[in-house]
């Protein structure tokens, strides 16, 4: 298996201008080139800018978009004041959860004679039968 070679060196901005320095000196990299390479890396710059602006400018109308759906889930989805019970709701409510506590340890038998009296008599009258049977 082949090893990976290190294409890439890590050079400080310093480094890197003190050995470009040395190959122009030396006659290994001519000084038109390199300015040629600032010219077209200047370019590509230039092009890159003008690319991400042409896609911003396509994008806002999204985004803006975007950014109101979620301003309008937001809103929508702000906890509200609960509004209060009755107190007959109230009653009624707490009265459910006897009957269901009284009824929950009956047999099915003794459940549906239950739910009959309750249709009968009430609530009260049920929870009581419950309460003898259990």
């Amino acid at each position: 298996m082949r090893r990976k070679t290190k294409k890439e060196l890590r050079l400080t901005a310093e480094h890197a201008a003190y050995a470009l320095q040395m190959l122009i000196q030396d006659g290994k990299v001519a000084a038109g080139d390199v300015q040629r390479a600032l010219r077209r890396r200047e370019a590509v710059i230039r092009d890159l800018r003008e690319r991400l602006e042409a896609l911003e400018a396509a994008a806002a109308p999204v985004a803006r978009r975007l950014v109101a759906d979620g301003r309008r889930q937001m809103r929508a989805a702000a906890p509200r004041a609960r509004k209060a019970i009755t107190r007959a709701q109230r009653i009624a409510r707490q009265a459910q959860g006897r009957y269901l506590a009284a009824v929950r340890r009956l047999s099915k038998d003794a459940r549906l004679k239950v739910r009959d009296i309750r249709l009968k008599s009430g609530v009260e009258a049920a929870i009581r039968a419950a309460k003898k049977m259990a």
